[in-house]
Parts: C-alpha cells; structure tokens; sequence
C-alpha cells in the first residue's frame, strides 16, 4: 500500500505540474508577476498555519500508533506474570489457569486481531478474560507466601484488564476525524493552488517548485492515511508481543 500510496502521488504531482503550463497560457506571466509581493506574504501566513496543523496531527497519529503498540506488551506482561502465578497453584487449578492463559493468548493473535482492523473486538476474547479474572479473583489464599503471589496475580490480572480495554477502545475510537481530515484536504489544496498565482520568469523553477510542494504535502497526507487507524493498514500494529507471550506460555506450562 505505501508503494502504491507513493505511485499515485507522484503521478498526481507530476498532474499538478502540468497544470503550470495551462496556468501559464490562461494568465500570462506579465500580469501574475506585479502581484508577487502580496501574494508571498499571504501565502507565507498560509503555509505556517498549514505546516502546523498538519505537523500536529502527523505527530498525533503517530503518539497514537506508538502508544497502542507498547500497550500491547504492557498486555502481555501481566499475562505472563498471571502464567508464572499458575505454577506455584495446586495441579488441576496449575492446568486451569495454564489454559485460560494459552487459549486467552491464541484468541486474540488469531480470532481478535483482523476484528481490530475492523474497529471491533471479540466476544470470545472477553469471555476468557473474564474468566481469567473470576479464576483469579474467587482464589483463596492459606499462608503467606501464598498471599504475596496472590496480591501479584491480582495486581497482574487488573493490569490485563486495563490494557485490554485501552487496546479495545484504540482500535474503535482512535482516528483522524472527518472534519479534519476535510481541513486537511482543502488546506492542501490551497497551499499547492497559490503557488499557481506567482510570476516566475523560468517556467521549469515553476514547474519544478509545484512538483516538490504537491509531492510533500501529498506524502504527508499519506503519513497520516496509513497512521490513522493503528490496527489496520499497511503499517499497523501487528500482535507480535502476543506471539512472544505464547511461547513462553506454552514454555512455563
């Protein structure tokens, strides 16, 4: 998708700069060339305003995407301390919550991860985090060292839960919204189109200033298209720290 995100705009840019030349027979240089002094500070207040705007939600999407990738291993890390806590249980109460933590662990990778890309979460993942929390939560412990585990389980087991839910609630609610991404379009478009209104005497600086503007701008744009949503395009979360998690799950069962 980059790849071809990268073809388009350089297909549409080398569009724009044809443009020049139909700019150039429809409004002669002579008459663009007085103006350039007002419309240069004009269009040097427009090129700030945009260059920021677009800047902060460049490094927006990508806090965001940033943010939902280390989550998952904040995830992971209180599903292996609860793994961990499993072997100091009792055998059939050791299998169980072995169990809970593998099939937990193989759901998400394999059933919850494309829901993700789809801003939804499974009902199976859930159900067996829920369970993981009821296991832990109706444990009763008999001494001491038994308590200092269970306090740990309980810490871990809260932490999954929240982990789990900022990870749920990124995939559904994370995103550039549609009114910015219309301001970021008509921006756009106006910061390439004023470069049209200036008189330069060399047609291919001309030329070759609008190639590189539409080219930028268009490859920001792209940035922020395939950061929108962390989980689903080309550069997306992928759930390798749950595939790391499971083998040492299925290495401390």
């Amino acid at each position: 998708m980059p790849l071809l995100g990268i073809l388009l705009l350089s297909l549409a840019s080398l569009l724009a700069t044809g443009l020049v030349f139909g700019i150039t027979r429809i409004v002669p240089l002579a008459k663009r060339k007085p103006h350039n002094d007002v419309l240069g500070f004009v269009y040097a207040e427009i090129g700030v305003i945009y260059a920021v705007v677009l800047a902060l939600v460049v490094v927006g999407v990508w806090d965001t995407r940033s943010q939902a990738h280390a989550n998952t291993y904040t995830e992971t890390n209180a599903l292996l301390q609860i793994a961990w806590y499993g072997r100091s249980l009792p055998a059939p109460e050791q299998a169980t919550l072995e169990g809970l933590t593998e099939k937990y662990t193989v759901t998400v990778v394999e059933v919850e991860w494309p829901l993700l890309s789809e801003q939804r979460a499974s009902p199976e993942a859930w159900a067996l985090f829920t369970a993981l929390r009821d296991f832990i939560n109706t444990r009763q412990p008999r001494t001491g060292a038994d308590e200092v585990r269970y306090g740990t389980a309980l810490e871990a087991v809260a932490q999954l839960g929240d982990a789990r839910r900022e990870r749920v609630n990124e995939a559904a609610t994370a995103g550039v919204p549609a009114l910015l991404w219309v301001a970021l379009l008509i921006g756009a478009a106006v910061t390439v189109g004023f470069v049209y209104l200036f008189g330069i005497s060399s047609l291919r600086i001309h030329s070759g200033v609008v190639f590189c503007l539409s080219l930028t701008v268009g490859v920001m744009l792209l940035i922020v298209y395939e950061f929108n949503l962390p989980f689903s395009g080309a550069l997306k979360v992928d759930p390798t720290a749950f595939q790391l998690a499971l083998e040492r799950i299925r290495a401390v069962a």
